[in-house]
């Protein structure tokens, strides 16, 4: 843990922890300093282990000898979830998501989301071709990349394609002619493509938008903008995660809402938009702590670490102050490969399928380059995951019962057709897939005891829940 405080007096010379920080700060920016305290070697992947760390939390922060009322934690996403159950008992705690990892995994919920619809065939576009490079692009192994990728190449194209129609139809083309235009088309491709790109992935950009620029009412908005997504299809964390971090704020007190807002996310650099959230200068933190521990290090060398990792940043800066090096990274932004040529040829290979076609009249709906049929309910895709977190909050968050039974929304044909085939299965067929599946998945059997005690509802729900998490390499979302 890293304690962050705010103090406007001594911000100008606080010690650099991160490389990319300039000595000349832009107005309304304040750089906190960093205590780091000696680390605890406990894995919070437990709610016994996470109770454990809330403890010394509560000892080394002031909570218990009473300086303190309340303190904020950052946690990511499974230590989020497990520290919620502990707030009754931990009544000062107040919860941050990791904001670093909340965009990173709306990034991959979006690109699992759409990749049988198109983005598969954009992988393949971008050279990635066996199904370990098909498998690494869709987890989004490389946020950065992933990033570049999908927010800036691909969004550039399928941006202009679906625009394309209208500006080639219309001599006078405006941004409100088109979003009247786009109400009058019945396509269901389009319409679809049109809502997940210009709402769901406009939200993603919206948000990192908003935490590289401390804008809290952007980052609440395009948070709301996405939230769909996290119940249409499964991603139980974040759909927790999301509900929870709003419920929070609404019912804290007006100056501790403010406040938390301000400082959620901090620039250790300097520049207004380098703001990162606190899980980010953790990672930072991280990575200065293991340059000076060895390959295999114990738990001593870590502390030692912890306790003189400021020191020696400030002996090397004097160091290279004294012989005249200047290790300061350029203030600009992070410099990325032309996207020109990528988006022009993805932008050709949409056109000769013939995607956005709307004079195409099509009796059947299929994903790009024709593999998959999609399903219907892609038209009414925002009604029906709006309608699932709505029975999401009131049964979780208002009458306090466990999450309730929901499908995710099926975006092929073949994926409703086997929903539906679940849905006539006996108990025992249930179990008996179940059991197969297991057999592949033995990390997941403890999370699943009493199986044939289960209601046949509940197995269903259970089923889903191991197919994700074999469809995933046995990994849930962290």
């Amino acid at each position: 843990m890293s304690k962050i405080i705010n103090d406007e007096s001594s911000s100008v010379s606080v010690p650099r922890i991160s490389l990319t920080q300039r000595q000349i700060i832009e107005q309304g920016v304040n750089i906190p300093e960093i205590y780091i305290p000696d680390p605890i070697n406990i894995n919070p992947n437990s709610i016994a282990n996470v109770e454990k760390v809330l403890s010394h939390i509560e000892t080394i922060s002031g909570i218990k000898d009473g300086s303190r009322k309340w303190v904020a934690v950052t946690c990511d996403g499974v230590p989020y979830h497990h520290a919620a159950k502990l707030k009754e008992k931990f009544p000062w705690l107040i919860l941050l998501p990791g904001q670093l990892h909340e965009e990173m995994n709306m990034l991959r919920a979006y690109v699992e989301l759409n990749w049988e619809i198109d983005l598969k065939q954009f992988a393949s576009c971008q050279g990635y071709r066996t199904e370990n490079q098909l498998a690494y692009f869709k987890k989004c192994v490389d946020h950065h990349k992933s990033w570049d990728s999908v927010c800036n190449i691909y969004r550039q194209a399928i941006a202009m394609e679906l625009m394309w129609p209208y500006v080639k139809s219309h001599s006078n083309p405006s941004v409100e002619g088109y979003l009247v235009w786009v109400n009058e088309q019945q396509d269901l491709l389009y319409r679809a493509k049109y809502e997940q790109t210009f709402v769901y992935l406009q939200a993603i950009i919206n948000y990192r938008k908003a935490i590289r620029t401390n804008n809290s009412f952007l980052k609440r908005a395009a948070k709301r903008s996405f939230s769909p997504i996290w119940s249409a299809r499964r991603h139980p964390i974040y759909r927790f995660l999301e509900v929870a971090d709003e419920v929070q704020l609404m019912r804290l007190y007006l100056e501790v809402r403010e406040t938390i807002e301000k400082n959620c996310v901090v620039s250790r650099s300097g520049i207004y938009e380098q703001h990162q959230g606190l899980d980010a200068i953790i990672e930072e933190v991280n990575k200065a702590l293991k340059a000076l521990i060895p390959p295999v290090p114990q738990y001593h060398h870590w502390k030692v670490a912890a306790r003189n990792c400021k020191k020696f940043f400030e002996l090397r800066n004097n160091l290279f102050k004294l012989i005249g090096y200047n290790d300061l990274q350029a203030s600009g932004p992070r410099t990325r490969p032309e996207s020109t040529m990528e988006c022009q040829r993805f932008r050709i290979h949409l056109r000769s399928l013939e995607f956005t076609n709307l004079n195409n009249a099509r009796s059947v709906c299929q994903s790009l380059g024709e593999h998959h049929e999609l399903s219907e309910h892609l038209k009414n895709f925002t009604h029906l995951a709006k309608q699932a977190r709505q029975n999401y909050i009131i049964e979780v968050f208002f009458n306090k019962n466990p999450p309730p039974f929901f499908r995710p929304i099926p975006i092929t044909k073949q994926e409703a057709d086997a929903q539906e085939n679940e849905e006539n299965m006996k108990k025992a067929e249930i179990l008996l897939k179940i059991e197969t599946l297991l057999e592949h998945c033995e990390s997941a059997r403890k999370k699943y005891p009493g199986l044939k005690s289960k209601k046949r509802s509940e197995l269903l729900d259970i089923l889903q829940d191991i197919k994700h998490a074999f469809n995933s390499n046995n990994e849930f979302n962290d």
